[in-house]
Protein backbone atom coordinates (compact mmCIF):
# COMPACT_ATOMS: atom_id res chain seq x y z
CA UNK A 1 0.00 0.00 0.00
CA UNK A 2 1.04 3.43 -1.12
CA UNK A 3 -0.11 6.89 -0.47
CA UNK A 4 0.54 8.32 -4.21
CA UNK A 5 -2.21 12.11 -4.22
CA UNK A 6 -4.94 13.81 -2.11
CA UNK A 7 -6.93 16.38 -3.15
CA UNK A 8 -9.26 18.54 -0.65
CA UNK A 9 -11.79 20.81 -1.85
CA UNK A 10 -13.77 23.02 1.24
CA UNK A 11 -11.53 20.78 3.79
CA UNK A 12 -10.95 22.52 6.83
CA UNK A 13 -8.93 25.78 5.40
CA UNK A 14 -8.42 24.68 2.21
CA UNK A 15 -9.95 25.57 -1.07
CA UNK A 16 -8.79 23.64 -3.54
CA UNK A 17 -5.48 22.30 -2.93
CA UNK A 18 -3.53 18.94 -4.21
CA UNK A 19 -0.66 17.18 -2.72
CA UNK A 20 1.77 14.81 -4.23
CA UNK A 21 3.33 12.41 -1.63
CA UNK A 22 6.88 11.31 -1.84
CA UNK A 23 7.05 7.97 -3.40
CA UNK A 24 10.46 5.84 -4.49
CA UNK A 25 8.78 6.88 -8.02
CA UNK A 26 8.76 10.54 -7.47
CA UNK A 27 11.67 11.25 -5.19
CA UNK A 28 14.75 10.17 -3.08
CA UNK A 29 12.61 9.28 -0.01
CA UNK A 30 9.18 8.36 1.09
CA UNK A 31 8.83 11.33 3.12
CA UNK A 32 6.46 13.73 3.16
CA UNK A 33 6.72 17.18 5.24
CA UNK A 34 3.56 19.38 6.11
CA UNK A 35 4.96 22.49 8.49
CA UNK A 36 3.25 26.16 8.39
CA UNK A 37 2.07 28.43 11.27
CA UNK A 38 -0.37 27.69 13.70
CA UNK A 39 -3.80 27.07 12.53
CA UNK A 40 -3.04 26.66 8.79
CA UNK A 41 -4.44 23.01 8.45
CA UNK A 42 -0.95 20.98 8.82
CA UNK A 43 -3.14 18.50 11.08
CA UNK A 44 -6.42 18.73 9.16
CA UNK A 45 -4.88 16.89 6.44
CA UNK A 46 -3.42 14.23 8.80
CA UNK A 47 -6.96 14.15 10.16
CA UNK A 48 -8.56 14.04 6.26
CA UNK A 49 -7.14 10.69 5.78
CA UNK A 50 -7.88 9.18 8.81
CA UNK A 51 -11.64 9.35 7.48
CA UNK A 52 -10.57 7.84 4.73
CA UNK A 53 -9.44 4.85 5.81
CA UNK A 54 -11.75 4.34 8.85
CA UNK A 55 -15.24 3.34 8.65
CA UNK A 56 -17.62 6.26 8.44
CA UNK A 57 -19.37 5.70 12.00
CA UNK A 58 -16.42 5.05 13.26
CA UNK A 59 -14.48 8.39 11.81
CA UNK A 60 -17.21 10.43 13.11
CA UNK A 61 -14.88 10.27 16.42
CA UNK A 62 -12.29 12.51 14.64
CA UNK A 63 -13.15 15.87 14.44
CA UNK A 64 -15.29 17.59 11.58
CA UNK A 65 -13.02 18.53 8.64
CA UNK A 66 -15.43 19.82 6.16
CA UNK A 67 -15.63 23.68 5.41
CA UNK A 68 -18.53 23.49 3.61
CA UNK A 69 -21.46 20.67 2.59
CA UNK A 70 -19.97 20.99 -1.34
CA UNK A 71 -16.85 19.42 -0.42
CA UNK A 72 -14.36 16.64 -2.24
CA UNK A 73 -11.84 14.50 -0.83
CA UNK A 74 -9.91 12.24 -2.94
CA UNK A 75 -7.15 10.27 -1.96
CA UNK A 76 -5.36 8.11 -4.79
CA UNK A 77 -3.86 5.17 -3.30
CA UNK A 78 -1.34 1.92 -4.49
CA UNK A 79 -3.72 -0.96 -2.76
CA UNK A 80 -2.95 -4.48 -3.77
CA UNK A 81 -1.02 -3.62 -6.99
CA UNK A 82 -3.75 -1.73 -8.40
CA UNK A 83 -4.43 2.22 -8.63
CA UNK A 84 -7.32 3.26 -6.79
CA UNK A 85 -9.19 6.27 -5.63
CA UNK A 86 -11.60 6.91 -2.97
CA UNK A 87 -13.20 10.08 -2.49
CA UNK A 88 -15.75 11.50 -0.27
CA UNK A 89 -18.10 13.57 -0.63
CA UNK A 90 -21.38 15.19 1.59
CA UNK A 91 -23.93 12.29 1.94
CA UNK A 92 -27.55 14.02 2.06
CA UNK A 93 -28.89 14.06 5.68
CA UNK A 94 -25.97 13.86 7.54
CA UNK A 95 -24.15 16.60 8.55
CA UNK A 96 -20.52 15.27 8.56
CA UNK A 97 -20.35 11.73 6.76
CA UNK A 98 -18.95 10.69 3.56
CA UNK A 99 -20.41 8.71 1.11
CA UNK A 100 -17.17 6.97 -0.05
CA UNK A 101 -17.40 5.03 -3.75
CA UNK A 102 -14.15 3.67 -5.55
CA UNK A 103 -13.05 3.48 -9.23
CA UNK A 104 -12.64 -0.29 -8.80
CA UNK A 105 -16.30 -1.69 -7.62
CA UNK A 106 -16.26 -2.49 -4.16
CA UNK A 107 -12.87 -1.76 -3.09
CA UNK A 108 -13.36 0.67 -0.56
CA UNK A 109 -15.96 -1.57 1.38
CA UNK A 110 -12.99 -4.12 1.22
CA UNK A 111 -10.40 -1.68 2.32
CA UNK A 112 -12.75 -0.34 5.53
CA UNK A 113 -13.48 -4.15 6.61
CA UNK A 114 -9.86 -5.15 6.43
CA UNK A 115 -9.11 -2.46 9.06
CA UNK A 116 -11.94 -2.97 10.87
CA UNK A 117 -12.28 -6.81 10.95
CA UNK A 118 -9.57 -9.14 11.97
CA UNK A 119 -10.93 -11.79 9.98
CA UNK A 120 -9.69 -9.93 7.12
CA UNK A 121 -6.03 -9.06 8.59
CA UNK A 122 -3.93 -11.96 6.92
CA UNK A 123 -2.95 -11.48 3.28
CA UNK A 124 -2.42 -7.54 3.78
CA UNK A 125 1.88 -7.11 3.87
CA UNK A 126 1.78 -3.90 4.77
CA UNK A 127 1.37 -1.97 8.07
CA UNK A 128 -0.49 1.42 9.18
CA UNK A 129 0.38 3.48 12.18
CA UNK A 130 -0.33 7.07 13.90
CA UNK A 131 1.40 8.83 16.31
CA UNK A 132 0.37 11.87 18.09
CA UNK A 133 2.03 13.82 20.86
CA UNK A 134 -0.24 12.60 23.59
CA UNK A 135 0.87 10.20 25.63
CA UNK A 136 -1.09 7.50 27.90
CA UNK A 137 -1.24 8.33 31.83
CA UNK A 138 -1.99 4.49 32.23
CA UNK A 139 0.44 2.36 34.20
CA UNK A 140 2.78 -0.01 32.26
CA UNK A 141 2.08 -2.74 34.68
CA UNK A 142 0.81 -6.41 33.27
CA UNK A 143 -0.48 -8.69 35.47
CA UNK A 144 0.40 -11.58 33.71
CA UNK A 145 2.13 -12.91 30.43
CA UNK A 146 0.32 -11.75 27.35
CA UNK A 147 0.82 -12.71 23.75
CA UNK A 148 0.72 -10.45 20.74
CA UNK A 149 -2.55 -11.39 18.68
CA UNK A 150 -1.62 -10.79 14.81
CA UNK A 151 -4.83 -10.69 13.57
CA UNK A 152 -5.40 -7.66 15.39
CA UNK A 153 -2.83 -5.39 14.32
CA UNK A 154 -4.65 -3.33 12.80
CA UNK A 155 -7.71 -2.56 15.31
CA UNK A 156 -7.55 1.29 16.62
CA UNK A 157 -3.69 1.46 14.90
CA UNK A 158 -4.74 5.30 13.49
CA UNK A 159 -6.61 6.61 17.15
CA UNK A 160 -3.34 7.77 17.62
CA UNK A 161 -2.16 6.26 21.32
CA UNK A 162 0.56 4.03 22.30
CA UNK A 163 -0.66 2.45 25.52
CA UNK A 164 1.84 2.18 28.11
CA UNK A 165 0.32 -1.83 29.02
CA UNK A 166 0.62 -2.56 25.12
CA UNK A 167 4.21 -1.67 24.93
CA UNK A 168 5.29 -3.39 28.22
CA UNK A 169 2.81 -6.56 26.67
CA UNK A 170 5.00 -6.47 23.62
CA UNK A 171 8.66 -6.17 24.92
CA UNK A 172 7.64 -9.13 27.95
CA UNK A 173 6.31 -11.29 24.53
CA UNK A 174 9.20 -10.78 22.52
CA UNK A 175 11.68 -11.42 25.79
CA UNK A 176 10.20 -14.87 26.02
CA UNK A 177 9.39 -16.11 22.80
CA UNK A 178 13.93 -16.01 22.53
CA UNK A 179 13.84 -18.72 25.47
CA UNK A 180 11.81 -20.96 23.30
CA UNK A 181 12.97 -24.74 23.20
CA UNK A 182 11.76 -25.23 20.10
CA UNK A 183 14.84 -24.20 17.48
CA UNK A 184 12.71 -22.00 14.71
CA UNK A 185 10.61 -19.96 17.38
CA UNK A 186 14.09 -19.38 19.36
CA UNK A 187 15.85 -18.44 16.19
CA UNK A 188 12.74 -15.85 15.44
CA UNK A 189 12.89 -14.85 18.52
CA UNK A 190 16.56 -13.61 18.69
CA UNK A 191 16.12 -11.99 15.58
CA UNK A 192 13.10 -10.24 17.08
CA UNK A 193 14.76 -9.59 20.52
CA UNK A 194 17.83 -7.77 18.98
CA UNK A 195 15.47 -5.75 16.39
CA UNK A 196 13.71 -4.75 20.37
CA UNK A 197 17.34 -4.05 21.73
CA UNK A 198 18.14 -1.53 18.33
CA UNK A 199 15.00 -0.05 19.14
CA UNK A 200 16.25 1.08 22.40
CA UNK A 201 19.93 1.86 21.22
CA UNK A 202 18.72 4.45 19.01
CA UNK A 203 16.01 6.09 21.18
CA UNK A 204 18.28 6.73 23.99
CA UNK A 205 20.96 9.04 25.00
CA UNK A 206 23.44 6.46 26.41
CA UNK A 207 21.17 3.73 27.11
CA UNK A 208 20.13 0.39 26.64
CA UNK A 209 17.85 -2.75 26.96
CA UNK A 210 18.85 -5.24 29.58
CA UNK A 211 16.46 -7.48 30.30
CA UNK A 212 12.59 -8.38 31.68
CA UNK A 213 12.37 -9.33 35.72
CA UNK A 214 9.87 -12.14 34.78
CA UNK A 215 8.67 -12.41 38.13
CA UNK A 216 7.42 -8.83 38.05
CA UNK A 217 7.43 -8.46 34.32
CA UNK A 218 8.98 -5.36 34.02
CA UNK A 219 11.47 -4.27 31.19
CA UNK A 220 14.78 -2.93 32.53
CA UNK A 221 17.18 -0.25 30.56
CA UNK A 222 19.91 0.91 31.46
CA UNK A 223 20.76 4.23 31.43
CA UNK A 224 23.62 6.54 32.15
CA UNK A 225 24.79 3.73 34.31
CA UNK A 226 21.73 3.08 36.00
CA UNK A 227 19.06 0.46 36.11
CA UNK A 228 15.54 1.89 35.26
CA UNK A 229 12.09 0.69 34.23
CA UNK A 230 10.11 2.21 31.19
CA UNK A 231 8.03 4.44 33.47
CA UNK A 232 11.32 6.59 34.94
CA UNK A 233 12.41 7.27 30.95
CA UNK A 234 11.54 10.90 29.66
CA UNK A 235 8.93 11.51 28.24
CA UNK A 236 11.40 12.32 24.72
CA UNK A 237 13.05 8.67 25.17
CA UNK A 238 9.40 7.00 25.82
CA UNK A 239 7.79 9.27 22.65
CA UNK A 240 10.19 7.17 20.58
CA UNK A 241 10.57 3.79 22.00
CA UNK A 242 7.03 2.96 22.43
CA UNK A 243 6.30 4.33 18.93
CA UNK A 244 8.84 1.89 17.48
CA UNK A 245 8.07 -0.77 19.32
CA UNK A 246 4.56 -0.27 18.05
CA UNK A 247 5.58 -0.62 14.37
CA UNK A 248 7.57 -3.52 15.39
CA UNK A 249 4.52 -5.57 17.02
CA UNK A 250 2.81 -4.87 13.75
CA UNK A 251 5.23 -6.39 11.11
CA UNK A 252 5.59 -8.98 13.49
CA UNK A 253 2.32 -9.71 12.97
CA UNK A 254 2.71 -9.20 9.79
CA UNK A 255 5.56 -11.33 9.17
CA UNK A 256 3.50 -14.13 11.55
CA UNK A 257 0.16 -14.09 9.23
CA UNK A 258 1.72 -14.83 5.74
CA UNK A 259 4.83 -16.82 6.54
CA UNK A 260 7.38 -14.67 5.49
CA UNK A 261 11.25 -14.71 5.89
CA UNK A 262 11.77 -13.20 9.35
CA UNK A 263 14.84 -11.62 7.82
CA UNK A 264 12.56 -9.12 6.20
CA UNK A 265 10.38 -8.38 9.28
CA UNK A 266 11.54 -5.34 9.56
CA UNK A 267 11.20 -4.51 5.87
CA UNK A 268 7.84 -4.41 5.64
CA UNK A 269 5.71 -1.25 3.94
CA UNK A 270 3.28 0.76 4.95
CA UNK A 271 2.06 4.07 5.79
CA UNK A 272 3.24 6.03 9.19
CA UNK A 273 1.30 9.65 9.94
CA UNK A 274 3.17 11.51 12.50
CA UNK A 275 2.09 14.65 14.18
CA UNK A 276 4.28 17.00 16.19
CA UNK A 277 6.72 14.95 16.98
CA UNK A 278 8.65 18.16 18.14
CA UNK A 279 6.45 18.47 21.46
CA UNK A 280 8.67 15.71 22.91
CA UNK A 281 11.82 15.98 21.59
CA UNK A 282 14.83 18.32 22.33
CA UNK A 283 16.24 19.80 19.35
CA UNK A 284 19.22 17.44 18.73
CA UNK A 285 16.59 14.62 18.37
CA UNK A 286 14.37 16.38 16.27
CA UNK A 287 17.24 16.38 13.88
CA UNK A 288 17.62 12.30 13.34
CA UNK A 289 14.12 11.03 14.80
CA UNK A 290 13.18 10.60 11.32
CA UNK A 291 16.13 8.84 10.15
CA UNK A 292 16.14 6.88 13.43
CA UNK A 293 13.15 5.68 12.38
CA UNK A 294 14.00 5.01 8.70
CA UNK A 295 17.04 3.29 9.53
CA UNK A 296 15.20 0.71 11.44
CA UNK A 297 11.89 0.29 9.38
CA UNK A 298 13.31 1.59 5.86
CA UNK A 299 10.10 0.98 3.73
CA UNK A 300 7.79 2.89 5.28
CA UNK A 301 6.20 5.68 3.96
CA UNK A 302 6.45 8.96 6.18
CA UNK A 303 3.74 11.83 6.66
CA UNK A 304 4.73 13.93 9.29
CA UNK A 305 3.28 17.46 10.38
CA UNK A 306 5.61 19.91 12.32
CA UNK A 307 6.57 23.03 13.18
CA UNK A 308 10.07 22.09 13.71
CA UNK A 309 12.71 23.48 10.95
CA UNK A 310 14.68 20.75 12.77
CA UNK A 311 12.51 18.17 11.48
CA UNK A 312 11.83 19.92 7.65
CA UNK A 313 15.13 20.06 6.88
CA UNK A 314 16.27 16.32 8.26
CA UNK A 315 15.39 13.67 5.35
CA UNK A 316 17.37 14.05 2.00
CA UNK A 317 14.81 14.09 -0.60
CA UNK A 318 12.14 14.42 1.36
CA UNK A 319 9.15 16.35 0.11
CA UNK A 320 8.08 19.83 1.94
CA UNK A 321 4.85 21.56 1.83
CA UNK A 322 3.80 24.29 3.58
CA UNK A 323 0.68 25.63 4.82
CA UNK A 324 -0.10 29.03 4.01
CA UNK A 325 -2.08 31.92 5.50
CA UNK A 326 -4.35 33.48 3.35
CA UNK A 327 -7.65 35.79 3.50
CA UNK A 328 -10.28 33.52 5.20
CA UNK A 329 -8.42 30.47 4.02
CA UNK A 330 -5.18 28.51 3.38
CA UNK A 331 -3.33 26.83 0.56
CA UNK A 332 -0.78 24.21 -0.12
CA UNK A 333 2.66 25.25 -1.50
CA UNK A 334 4.68 22.47 -2.10
CA UNK A 335 8.39 24.35 -1.29
CA UNK A 336 10.75 21.58 -1.62
CA UNK A 337 13.18 23.21 -3.39
CA UNK A 338 13.27 26.16 -0.65
CA UNK A 339 13.67 23.81 2.62
CA UNK A 340 14.89 20.15 1.55
CA UNK A 341 18.70 19.32 1.87
CA UNK A 342 19.34 22.30 3.18
CA UNK A 343 21.60 23.96 6.46
CA UNK A 344 18.95 25.00 9.78
CA UNK A 345 20.28 28.30 9.22
CA UNK A 346 18.80 29.20 5.89
CA UNK A 347 15.47 27.09 6.98
CA UNK A 348 15.33 29.25 10.35
CA UNK A 349 15.71 32.46 7.62
CA UNK A 350 12.48 31.28 5.63
CA UNK A 351 9.12 32.86 6.11
CA UNK A 352 7.62 29.86 8.10
CA UNK A 353 10.10 30.17 10.82
CA UNK A 354 11.48 33.70 11.01
CA UNK A 355 12.55 36.68 9.09
CA UNK A 356 13.00 36.49 5.51
CA UNK A 357 15.68 39.19 4.68
CA UNK A 358 19.72 37.90 4.56
CA UNK A 359 20.17 40.27 7.77
CA UNK A 360 17.80 38.06 9.83
CA UNK A 361 19.82 35.31 9.41
CA UNK A 362 23.20 37.37 9.80
CA UNK A 363 21.80 38.96 13.30
CA UNK A 364 21.32 35.60 14.13
CA UNK A 365 24.38 34.31 13.82
CA UNK A 366 25.92 37.32 15.20
CA UNK A 367 23.72 36.96 18.11
CA UNK A 368 24.81 33.11 18.68
CA UNK A 369 28.36 34.11 18.49
CA UNK A 370 28.13 36.65 21.20
CA UNK A 371 26.13 34.38 23.34
CA UNK A 372 28.78 31.99 23.31
CA UNK A 373 31.41 34.39 24.26
CA UNK A 374 28.93 35.63 27.28
CA UNK A 375 28.66 31.95 28.53
CA UNK A 376 32.47 31.32 28.16
CA UNK A 377 33.52 34.51 30.17
CA UNK A 378 30.37 33.73 32.69
CA UNK A 379 28.58 37.11 31.99
CA UNK A 380 25.10 35.88 32.55
CA UNK A 381 23.34 39.50 32.43
CA UNK A 382 24.85 39.48 28.85
CA UNK A 383 23.99 35.34 27.80
CA UNK A 384 20.22 36.53 29.54
CA UNK A 385 19.75 39.61 27.13
CA UNK A 386 20.72 38.13 24.11
CA UNK A 387 18.62 35.18 24.89
CA UNK A 388 16.11 37.29 25.32
CA UNK A 389 16.39 38.94 22.20
CA UNK A 390 16.72 35.80 19.86
CA UNK A 391 13.59 34.42 21.37
CA UNK A 392 11.70 37.55 20.45
CA UNK A 393 13.12 37.26 16.70
CA UNK A 394 12.35 33.21 17.14
CA UNK A 395 10.04 32.01 20.03
CA UNK A 396 9.35 28.60 18.96
CA UNK A 397 12.90 27.62 17.61
CA UNK A 398 14.66 28.84 20.37
CA UNK A 399 12.40 27.69 22.70
CA UNK A 400 14.97 25.49 24.15
CA UNK A 401 17.05 28.51 25.59
CA UNK A 402 14.20 28.81 28.82
CA UNK A 403 14.49 25.17 29.73
CA UNK A 404 16.85 25.68 32.40
CA UNK A 405 14.16 28.27 33.53
CA UNK A 406 11.69 26.04 33.78
CA UNK A 407 13.42 23.46 35.50
CA UNK A 408 14.73 26.03 38.15
CA UNK A 409 10.95 26.77 38.61
CA UNK A 410 10.05 23.29 38.82
CA UNK A 411 12.51 23.15 41.66
CA UNK A 412 11.61 26.05 43.06
CA UNK A 413 7.81 24.23 43.37
CA UNK A 414 8.82 21.52 45.12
Amino acid sequence: MKLKNLHLKNIGPFLNDTIEFATWENSKSQVTILTGENGTGKTIIIDAIRKVFIHPYTAKKIRPIKRENNFHLELEMNFRMQDISFIGRQQEGDSEEFLVFTQSNGMYNEFSNILQNPQNAKGNLWILNYWTSQNDHQPFHISSLDFIKPENYLIDALDGIQQNAETTKIVTFFDYYKSSDDPIEKKEGEFIFAQLKKIFKISLYNGEFVNVQRTKLLPVIKQNGFDVTLEKLSSGNLYLVQRLISLLGQMYSVYKLNNLPIEELCNTPGVLFIDEAENHLHPKWQKTFLNSILEMFPNLQIIVATHSPFIVGSVEGAKVYVCKPQLGHSIISDETNIYSNKPIEEILSTEVFGETSSFANKKIDELLEARKEAVKSGNKEEENRIETELLKINPQYFSYLEIDKIIDQIKNKK
